[in-house]
């Protein structure tokens, strides 16, 4: 049961934080959307960004990409974090990319050992002919080490309510069983010729027993 509830306890944990993580990424996304713009055919970013997309392998990244009618993304602005590096796109057909909705997945940052987490919109702008799709990245490591620690406190909070189930179980029955060995005795010493009967006292569940052997004996 507690091994169980380990699992599940972590379970939720890491899906509640990954759900909040996904939160931040989605505003992202929405703040390039909202305020990118389309010039003689271009699609321009914003002028300001989160300051980490400014500085190159810095966790957070954007992309923005169009869908070429060939079925293809082809990037159009990139974040200057990304340096000479591209973010992943999404799994599957990018004609098959449900617009307006979120896709999020993980891949490789530029970074070396970099695991990024990834949310990613399709949709269109005016005054561009093809879909385009916007991207951001955060490396997800914090996210993770997050999570591992709380699996660490999880399972020692556990070990110890283990132990001390374990010892409240062994107390029960030395307690519990106290009459047993009251009655064992008893039973040793008549046997041996020392006593003639039972002359203790009792839990109701061990008197019947008690009479029985009297009148065994």
């Amino acid at each position: 049961a507690l091994v169980v509830t380990g699992v599940v306890l972590t379970a939720q944990y890491q899906r509640a934080a990954l759900s909040r993580f996904e939160v931040g990424l989605k505003e992202q996304v929405e703040n390039l959307f909202a305020g990118a713009s389309v010039e003689d055919g271009q699609v321009i970013a914003p002028p300001f960004t989160d300051p980490r997309a400014q500085r190159v392998f810095q966790g957070r990244y954007w992309q923005i990409s169009e869908v070429t009618k060939a079925g293809k993304y082809k990037i159009l602005v990139p974040s200057r974090s990304l340096w000479d590096q591209v973010l992943a796109p999404p799994p599957g057909d990018p004609l098959k990319l449900e617009g307006g909705k979120y896709v999020f997945y993980d891949t490789k940052g530029p970074a070396p050992g970099e695991r990024l987490r990834v949310a990613a919109q399709k949709t269109y702008l005016p005054g561009h002919a093809n879909p385009v799709v916007f991207m951001a990245a955060e490396d997800r490591s914090p996210l993770d080490n997050e999570a591992k620690r709380f699996l660490a406190t999880t399972v020692i909070a556990l070990i110890r309510l283990g132990v001390g189930l374990i010892a409240a179980v062994l107390l029960q029955v030395r307690i519990g069983l106290r009459p047993l060995f009251v009655l064992r005795r008893e039973v040793a010493q008549v046997r041996a010729g020392k006593a003639d009967a039972l002359v203790q006292k009792y839990p109701a569940e061990l008197e019947p027993l008690a009479a029985e052997l009297n009148a065994l004996v």
